[in-house]
């Protein structure tokens, strides 16, 4: 199995609490896989120490094989951050023409308008400064920034934040569609539904390891549970019951 993303040995802490212990994960290529776990449980963490924005304490990160520290590693990667902002006085287009010139790929606007209506985003907005958008456009041209790039490897922290529902329907669909790009997606979510909906591999992270890594529906049968939120709901009480024991 080719993997995209590999951790091993992860242990970081910061402000004397240690927030991941020993944790573990490989990511298959060209597929989806969420992380989900509770408010605080490290997932944006975990997010940053593979961009190498933090270093862990000791443990090893790769990217598609390569040390996450070598120069280069990240230009195959796209990051998407949950309290994605830009500068208010730019107009919307130009942070895309930007983003593109950052990655050295040309961009039909043919495509950005095709992404733009998917996620219900006006195209004829994208010539209004950034300053005028509500927050929930905001997010979408973020995401709008990272589809439109070629990138083997997708990284967003909680991308459906500040999405009303009508919005993160079009961010499903659009994720559907997407599938025959046959890249990877890794993403970060406390929204167990749609972690079902769109996820080849999904892993828990709780008290600063994955407790559970595979299918949704693996996990489901591994607890007998009838859903995959309350599968979840067992998992983390089970580790809270090992370790009161």
């Amino acid at each position: 199995m080719a993997v995209s993303l590999s951790l091993s040995g992860i242990d970081y802490s910061a402000g004397g609490k240690h927030i991941l212990k020993a944790l573990d994960l490989e990511v298959p290529e060209q597929g989806y896989f969420a992380i989900a776990g509770v408010n605080g449980a490290g997932k944006s963490t975990l997010i940053k120490l593979i961009l190498d924005l933090v270093r862990p304490q000791s443990g090893q990160i790769q990217i598609f094989g390569a040390d996450n520290r070598a120069p280069g590693c990240r230009d195959r990667v796209i990051y998407l951050p949950e309290k994605f902002d830009v500068r208010r006085n730019i107009r919307g287009q130009q942070y895309l023409d930007f983003v593109a010139s950052i990655y050295r790929q040309k961009i039909s606007h043919t495509r950005i308008w095709q992404l733009a209506e998917q996620l219900d985003f006006p195209p004829d907005r994208l010539g209004d400064q950034v300053g005028s958008y509500s927050k929930g456009m905001v997010q979408k041209l973020g995401l709008i920034s990272c589809f439109m790039l070629n990138q083997p490897l997708m990284i967003l922290d909680e991308p459906l934040s500040g999405l009303d529902p009508r919005a993160r329907y079009c961010f499903k669909e659009l994720v559907r569609k997407e599938k025959s790009r046959e890249r990877t997606i890794l993403y970060s979510t406390h929204m167990l539904a749609d972690a079902e909906e769109l996820c080849d591999q999904f892993g828990i992270l709780h008290e600063g390891a994955m407790k559970y890594c595979g299918t949704p529906a693996g996990c489901v049968q591994r607890y007998q549970a009838d859903s995959l939120e309350q599968a979840y709901m067992h998992c983390i009480t089970e580790s809270a019951a090992r370790f009161s024991g």
